[in-house]
């Protein structure tokens, strides 16, 4: 039974974690008319005059000649189950839905829902199921300042926001591997904020994980705009793999952060989550009102906004499919932050890294699969070396495992010998 609960768990973490990525990269690839007027750069209006005929390009405008050489076009989407709206002389122009803060805000109340389970485990409508989880943990209620994560929820806002920038911009399956990079610069924010000593081999993990690094970010380089239902250049592939990377370092302290205070105050996993989500949801809801009004774009729109989430709202209101792709990115995120801490504690954080391989392994191939990127040969190769500097980094982990297997191969043998000799024994009496 107690083996069924742990394939159980572990099944649920792979599952979950590859929904939440792969719901987060589809609702980032849907179209859907937004708030009035606002459009993609170049898209809000339409030329009318003589222009060579290979003059617009690409996907932006519908070009038809009449036989003359007088050019008219009419604004069209990616989509072709997308139109635009018309209200009242205003035009809703059909876009992608680009809102990196707003999918994060949603990532927010995913993490949220973990305290509510936590609140949940504790109550006495599940007493049992919380004596099961102490006794599976160790853990008893603690004593400290719900404070202490709010540090952590800002870097969890700024880092994710950024991976969720990064995505737009990449695929899925190398958003997944380039996530390998905190590896490096959590040793070095070790070192500086807990005076951590680096052993070799996770010297030599941090050197092997760099080179998967350049491998995958060469890889979407090269090849990055081969996939027919790719819409960003190779130079976009390119900046949004450095945004997710360099995302790493603000995670990096974050993991730091949750280290020292976690393990100082005996915090339980779930309510470390939970109050980190709180945190966020509330700090990055208010940033969404100023974001509105800062006129930089990110994301190719028009008006140029920080972030602008009466857009996103919009768009979600209008494409039923774009809320399905945020409500699996919520869902997905509690029950894989469950999942990956009963796995820590009633398997291994070994077994933990292990799923998290085989999650993107599974990416990759879905994103394969449904045209969302085509085959590169570097990829899986630069893969193979991410998950080689992972395991060299985390050795130490991997000691105990190994070790056991060789105690439980000895153990026969050493019976054997025990009852040869008590048989010699007995013979020569």
């Amino acid at each position: 039974m107690e083996n069924k609960a742990k394939i159980a768990i572990a099944l649920l973490m792979v599952v979950t974690g590859c929904i939440n990525t792969l719901s987060t990269k589809w609702a980032d690839m849907m179209q859907a008319p937004g708030a009035l007027g606002v459009h993609t750069t170049g898209k809000g209006s339409c030329p009318n005059e003589t222009l060579p005929r290979d003059y617009y390009s690409g996907a932006e405008y519908e070009l038809d000649y009449n036989g003359t050489d007088t050019l008219t076009c009419s604004l069209y989407s990616l989509d072709t189950n997308c139109s635009d709206f018309d209200y009242d002389n205003q035009t809703a122009y059909c876009h992608p839905f680009s809102h990196p803060f707003l999918q994060a805000v949603g990532m927010f109340v995913g993490e949220f829902s973990c305290w509510l389970v936590f609140k949940l485990l504790q109550s006495g409508i599940c007493l049992s199921a919380a004596k099961r989880q102490e006794k599976l943990s160790g853990e008893k209620p603690a004593q400290f300042n719900p404070l202490i994560f709010l540090v952590p929820a800002c870097c969890d806002i700024c880092g994710t926001s950024m991976m969720y920038i990064g995505l737009t911009m990449t695929y899925a399956s190398s958003f997944q591997m380039l996530r390998a990079a905190v590896i490096i610069f959590t040793g070095f924010v070790s070192m500086a904020f807990l005076g951590k000593r680096l052993k070799i081999h996770e010297w030599g993990g941090m050197v092997v994980v760099v080179i998967g690094l350049v491998i995958v970010g060469l890889s979407d380089t090269l090849f990055g705009n081969e996939s027919a239902s790719s819409t960003t250049t190779n130079k976009q592939h390119l900046l949004g793999d450095i945004i997710i990377v360099v995302a790493q370092l603000i995670v990096a302290f974050q993991m730091t952060w949750e280290e020292k205070f976690v393990k100082r105050y005996n915090v339980p996993a779930l309510q470390a989550v939970g109050w980190e989500g709180i945190f966020g949801f509330c700090i990055l809801s208010v940033l969404l009102i100023p974001f509105y009004f800062i006129p930089f774009s990110i994301n190719g729109l028009e008006p140029a906004r920080f972030e602008d989430s009466l857009d996103g709202f919009k768009q979600i209101g209008n494409n039923h499919l774009i809320l399905v792709g945020v409500l699996l990115n919520i869902v997905s995120i509690a029950f894989f932050n469950f999942a990956g801490i009963s796995v820590t504690k009633m398997i291994s954080a070994v077994t933990r890294m292990v799923l998290d391989s085989v999650r993107t392994l599974f990416i990759w191939g879905f994103s394969l699969a449904v045209g969302w990127q085509t085959f590169q040969y570097l990829q899986p190769i630069g893969f193979i070396i991410l998950v080689a500097g992972m395991v060299i980094y985390h050795l130490d982990d991997f000691r105990p495992y190994f070790q056991r297997k060789r105690d439980d191969e000895r153990k026969p043998l050493l019976v054997n010998a025990d009852l040869s000799s008590s048989h010699d024994g007995t013979s020569f009496s």
